[in-house]
């Protein structure tokens, strides 16, 4: 695990260049399963120099969450952005915790190529395809399946066949008859006019999306370091949320898919779907557990505070607000 996890590093690393040697900086590796807008308050904290305010120099690793997880787990890296592979591998024992939440509903739709297929009760014996088993794509569709009386174990054939250009070119080439779509995915489908939207996940479900996980080691011997990391992207995320045109002007810099106008429109989507305060309710904590026991075949009692811990989280954005701090 670890020598392969060293070579991802290797090829898909963006190593951020250090600040000035008179100021001795804490380096941090940060995975990210991708570098569209949802990530952006991170590259913005970079940017404008949050991070180093607080000490830090962030080494970015492109890393989706099945290798990011583990090497979390095992202290190759410091903090993982894909919070909700996180949350599997606490409920399968993982000494980790989840303690930020950026974005609460997911950014996904389910299209397909069939036009018998209309409503989500019409997805019964058909293929679904999405990234991987187990993945926040499938959590969010087993939400939405349960709730219009769709069985997600026996109803639905479940196709991992990986990346957004997999999944959008599998339904293209009828090898399924249903996918879930990202948004700049998505965005290609509506242009080509040929497939046609069954729902919109996002205005269905409210769950953990993306956010941050880190180990109970960092939590417990570095408050600090946490708290400092913290407080560095949540001023990332204000600046996010009031700037637009200076968000994607910062975030191009890492996000080379699309135009202006297709980034510009990702923004917009994502600025509709990030949590309030960077946490998560009791309630939609439970449904993000019982969701994914399900999926796992747990069925332990697991506390919403063996997986969460937004202690940190709100401790910071209450300082902040009460600084009066403004990006």
């Amino acid at each position: 695990m670890k020598r392969s996890f060293q070579a991802i590093i290797l090829v898909g690393a963006l190593v951020l260049p250090a600040f000035s040697q008179a100021q001795k900086l804490e380096k941090l590796r940060v995975t990210f399963a991708s570098m569209n807008s949802i990530y952006y308050p991170h590259f913005i904290a970079v940017a404008r120099g949050y991070y180093r305010e607080e000490g830090l120099e962030i080494e970015i690793i492109k890393a989706g969450g099945g290798v990011a997880t583990p090497a979390l787990a095992a202290g190759e890296v410091q903090f993982s952005t894909s919070s909700g592979s996180a949350l599997a591998g606490i409920l399968r024992g993982l000494p980790l915790k989840v303690v930020y939440v950026n974005i609460d509903r997911p950014l996904y739709w389910i299209y397909t190529n069939k036009p018998d297929i209309r409503t989500v009760s019409d997805l019964k014996g058909k293929r679904l395809a999405i990234q991987s088993r187990g993945d926040t794509m499938e959590v969010a569709a087993s939400h939405v399946l349960r709730k219009y009386g769709v069985d997600p174990v026996r109803d639905v054939v479940w196709t991992a066949v990986g990346t957004g250009a997999n999944r959008l070119g599998a339904l293209q080439a009828g090898a399924v008859e249903t996918a879930i779509l990202a948004f700049a995915d998505r965005l290609m489908a509506r242009q080509e006019g040929k497939l046609s939207e069954v729902i919109d996940l996002g205005r269905e479900v409210k769950m953990l999306y993306t956010g941050l996980a880190t180990s109970e080691r960092l939590l417990r011997e570095r408050t600090d370091l946490v708290r400092g990391f913290l407080r560095a992207t949540l001023k990332g995320r204000e600046f996010f949320r009031a700037y637009k045109d200076d968000s994607l002007r910062i975030g191009e810099k890492y996000d080379r898919q699309g135009s202006w106008e297709v980034r510009g429109a990702d923004y917009d989507a994502t600025l509709q779907v990030m949590s309030p305060n960077g946490d998560e309710d009791a309630e939609t904590q439970k449904k993000d557990i019982e969701a994914s026991k399900s999926l796992l075949k747990i069925t332990a009692d697991i506390p919403p505070e063996k997986v969460f811990d937004f202690g940190f989280v709100r401790a910071v954005y209450q300082e902040l607000r009460a600084k009066g701090w403004k990006p």
